[in-house]
């Protein structure tokens, strides 16, 4: 009786912490994909070294009402990793493959971070196609510049020790962890985030890093016409805001509480975010 209350348990609990199944690519690679819900699609891009359960808490929100879709990209999580591919390019023309494959329409794109992109890389080759609106979580168009006249992270000075090191070893989780969310977070929530970033091999994260580094998406983002909204933490909050008034001056601005607020600040997160689906 133990063996069958437990096995009933499993299956109850299955679908909400993993009901993924694999998507293959046209050159062989397998992209690890969730889907629960009916309705409008949303589908979530995570940042990089990132993995689909760092938005367990909008699957479990937003799929009472929404379809929503959750994948690790090519070289990070449960997906394939290859030798070759991994840009931001190639994450965008994988991301468009996944999109064909399900037959989505109207999608509303979420990315986080370095997932964001994966979604101006996607404005680039394929325009607006199948998208009704975009969310970007607290990423600029481009990483290096001036902060005094641009959003940016920095400049090039400014990455170069970090660059150095991730040549020599792979970056601590720890930092990165800390560096994202604001408030403090128990030890079982700080090992299995561990787990998921540690999935990405080092030269993957060493590639997706460098093809971050030099890309610039200005361009993208000033032609933006797809309804968007930009979520920016609060620590760069009037720099961004500048910065898009003029250069995308379409676009909705949002404040948030840390690079993470998705996770460690759900509830606030998901009414900012379905305000926004919501919206006309």
């Amino acid at each position: 009786m133990k063996v069958f209350s437990f096995l009933i348990l499993f299956f109850f609990a299955y679908p909400v912490f993993g009901q993924g199944n694999y998507l293959g690519l046209k050159d062989g690679t397998n992209l690890y994909v969730e889907e629960a819900g009916n309705g409008e699609t949303l589908l979530f891009i995570p940042g990089w070294t990132m993995t689909h359960r760092f938005f367990e808490k909008q699957k479990e929100y937003f799929s009472e009402r929404y379809h929503v879709v959750l994948y690790d990209p090519r070289g990070q999580g449960r997906s394939d990793k290859t030798t070759y591919k991994n840009t931001y390019a190639h994450h965008a023309a994988d991301l468009r493959e996944l999109i064909l494959q399900k037959e989505l329409n109207e999608i509303v794109l979420v990315g986080w971070s370095s997932g964001c992109l994966a979604m101006y890389e996607y404005l680039r080759a394929f325009g607006g196609n199948r998208i009704r609106k975009m969310v970007f979580i607290d990423e600029p168009p481009k990483w290096i510049g001036s902060r005094e006249k641009e959003w940016v992270y920095g400049t090039f000075d400014d990455y170069r020790s970090s660059l150095k090191g991730m040549i020599s070893e792979p970056s601590e989780p720890d930092d990165i962890i800390d560096w994202m969310l604001r408030d403090s977070i128990d030890d079982t929530t700080r090992t299995w985030m561990r787990k998921e970033i540690r999935m990405t091999p080092p030269n993957i994260a060493l590639s997706l890093y460098i093809d971050g580094l030099v890309s610039d998406y200005t361009k993208e983002v000033g032609q933006l016409e797809i309804p968007s909204v930009f979520m920016v933490r609060a620590s760069w909050y009037d720099q961004a805001s500048a910065w898009l008034k003029t250069y995308a001056p379409k676009a909705k601005i949002k404040p948030i509480t840390s690079h993470a607020m998705f996770w460690e600040r759900a509830e606030e997160f998901n009414a900012l975010l379905e305000d926004f689906i919501d919206s006309n």
